[in-house]
């Protein structure tokens, strides 16, 4: 695929200017060319550029650009699925601030049908010029899919709705005593949310409980197949992998393959990438005027920013049309509170050991919390151990790499998340989320290769069976019922000894009768009750041994809050700038009047109160009489 590439000269004193330049000749075309939708990639290589990159991003759902990958860091990936109407416009944003730029994907459409739509030949005409495509399949030669379950599924490629919850009935019904589907909730179009409980046997009610959820975002397809493998590997080893029957004989696991059913199904219903690429449900349409008096309909909610747990904060939006809309408030859609009340459901409060919950893309394993930096749980020493190992072991498998740590460290902050909600108000042990394949680097994106999604499901389980192995080893018994256990004799206990008329009891005897904790904490201890076993929880402080975590957290702190003060000086220098070329425009002999230069400045004042101060460059030239700048 070519590539185009442009350099420019920062400027960042136009940075406001350009930005309302580019919305104001967006709202008035009249005549919008055909073409197709592209992506562009970018990396920032300094502040001025990630700041104007940031700015543009903030302005996204009005100049409908999807950002794959947002600005985050210097150096860091950029995606930018462009419509053609704002492709020019980009591409002068980009020589403007000094940008390069490439473009990775040329006609998203025709990838979208080449990948999705097309007939698959998995073997056949893959580009053999890519040494890591080519290197990959190599190794996918001898792991080719072979199942002996009686329920089919077409594994390697993506399928509806109707054709997935319809092998989870065949599933059901084949295997009576492993597996039993549920439903959770209805969608607003009044699809069922349905899912399946796998163990032996199915319907015993007193074991631990694996939870696992995908699709929540609804383009993100490859993480609703993961889910679905994980169901075969469950039930087509049982009594064959003496692991798998462990899992199943003392565990059970709740599967939702797919957390948005209407979502889903619409990103399906056209190739067209506004479609395809839906990230939302599809709640209650809702039209508006925008600031250029346009009608605009716009609905739907990020469900993954509607869940109670500092909603609304961070990484989120309150304009109904953006991609991260969080909704009216905490659980306002079907889709969140049926998780949120199956979880908290009398079958399965307190029971949950693990919850996981599936996305693409970035090869990320991730772990709360998420709404802030610097922020984690009690026992953060215990997810970091039961994490890594995960990582480590989707490494063995094909060598795929992923990166660890909080969303809010080595992504973005991002609050009202279902796995922040699962570990603080759930009370649920092992909570992760997992970006599946592909990597940040790579330039596909959502639109996985479908000759790639058995090679993931395969790697994710590896990934995943570490974290049902963590929660075997506290289910298990700790001592073998057969062989009776040994104990030593106590030690002599000591006479006590007194002190200023006060009986000290023996320092070691003390500790002897003392219950040891589940985690070594350096602060006070609070226990609350968890399916009848007292749990001790660090409500203060972080567990001993987070000495380097908390260094490596206090480091990231100290570089954003240095980028947030860059920012805040290139926005005093732009207001300056403001300032001294209002100064020149009053002192100027040459114009006696102050002017509007637009017709437009009354209808955007009045859509926009703020607009005068939060573009003073522009509206100072266009529209000074308005904006009260030269009295």
């Amino acid at each position: 695929m070519g590539r185009l590439w442009t350099k420019g000269t920062i400027n960042r004193a136009m940075l406001p200017r350009l930005v309302t330049f580019f919305l104001v000749i967006w709202g008035t075309q009249a005549d919008v060319k055909q073409g197709v939708y592209k992506v562009y990639r970018c990396v920032p290589q300094d502040k001025d550029q990630l700041i104007a990159l940031t700015e543009l991003y903030r302005k996204s759902t009005e100049l409908e650009l999807d950002f794959w990958k947002e600005p985050r860091d210097v150096d860091g990936y950029v995606d930018i699925m462009t419509p053609p109407a704002e492709q020019e416009m980009l591409t002068e944003f980009f020589r403007e601030h000094g940008i390069d730029y490439k473009i990775t994907i040329g006609d998203v459409e025709k990838l979208i049908i080449q990948r999705e739509k097309s007939e698959l030949n998995p073997w056949s005409k893959f580009n053999s010029s890519d040494p890591v495509l080519a290197s990959f399949f190599r190794k996918r030669m001898s792991d080719d899919f072979v199942t002996s379950n009686k329920a089919k599924y077409g594994f390697g490629d993506y399928h509806s709705y109707d054709t997935i919850t319809a092998w989870l009935d065949d599933i059901q019904r084949f295997y009576p005593s492993l597996a039993q589907t549920f439903i959770i909730g209805t969608t607003f179009e009044g699809r069922q949310i349905k899912g399946i409980k796998i163990g032996s046997p199915v319907h015993a009610t007193n074991k631990r409980i694996i939870w696992v959820d995908a699709g929540i975002h609804a383009r993100e397809w490859a993480s609703t197949h993961t889910a679905l493998y994980f169901i075969e590997q469950l039930i087509t080893k049982y009594g064959i992998d003496p692991q798998i029957t462990a899992y199943m004989d003392t565990l059970n696991f709740y599967i939702l393959p797919q957390a948005n059913p209407d979502g889903y199904e619409y990103s399906r219903s056209d190739v067209g990438p506004q479609t395809r690429f839906w990230r939302k449900n599809r709640g209650k349409q809702v039209c508006k005027k925008d600031h250029w008096r346009r009608e605009r309909c716009c609905g739907g909610v990020d469900l993954n920013r509607n869940f109670d747990f500092h909603w609304g904060e961070s990484g989120s939006s309150d304009d109904l049309c953006s991609d991260i809309y969080q909704g009216s408030s905490a659980f306002s859609e079907p889709e969140t509170r049926a998780i949120r009340d199956k979880i908290m459901s009398q079958e399965m409060w307190g029971k949950v050991d693990a919850f996981i919950t599936l996305h693409t893309y970035s090869q990320m394993w991730i772990h709360p919390f998420n709404h802030e930096r610097k922020s984690f749980p009690n026992d953060v020493q215990d997810l970091i151990n039961v994490g890594q190992k995960g990582v480590d072991a989707i490494e063995k498998v094909y060598g795929t790499k992923y990166r660890f740590g909080t969303g809010a460290d080595i992504l973005y902050p991002s609050a009202g998340g279902s796995d922040d909600w699962a570990k603080a108000k759930a009370n649920v042990k092992y909570v992760f989320l997992l970006e599946l394949r592909p990597g940040e680097e790579e330039w596909d994106g959502f639109l996985l290769d479908r000759r790639q999604l058995i090679p993931t499901g395969r790697e994710t389980w590896e990934g995943v069976k570490t974290v049902v192995d963590a929660v075997m080893a506290k289910a298990r018994p700790k001592f073998s019922p057969q062989i009776p256990e040994i104990r030593r004799p106590p030690p002599p206990v000591e006479p006590p000894r007194f002190l200023t008329g006060r009986i000290v009891e023996n320092p070691t005897t003390a500790m002897a009768t003392t219950p040891t904790p589940f985690a070594t904490t350096i602060s006070q201890l609070v226990t609350f009750p968890r399916n009848g076993d007292s749990m001790p929880i660090n409500r203060n402080t972080a567990p001993v041994g987070l000495n380097q975590v908390v260094l490596n957290q206090e480091e990231a702190r100290r570089r954003f809050e240095e980028r947030l003060r860059q920012q805040q000086q290139v926005r005093q220098q732009i207001i300056q700038n403001a300032q001294q070329s209002r100064r020149v425009s009053q002192s100027s002999g040459t114009t006696g009047q102050c002017l509007d230069r637009s017709r437009w400045c009354g209808v955007w004042l009045q859509q926009n109160p703020a607009l005068c101060e939060q573009s003073t460059i522009y509206m100072s030239h266009d529209c000074a009489r308005t904006c009260r700048f030269c009295r």
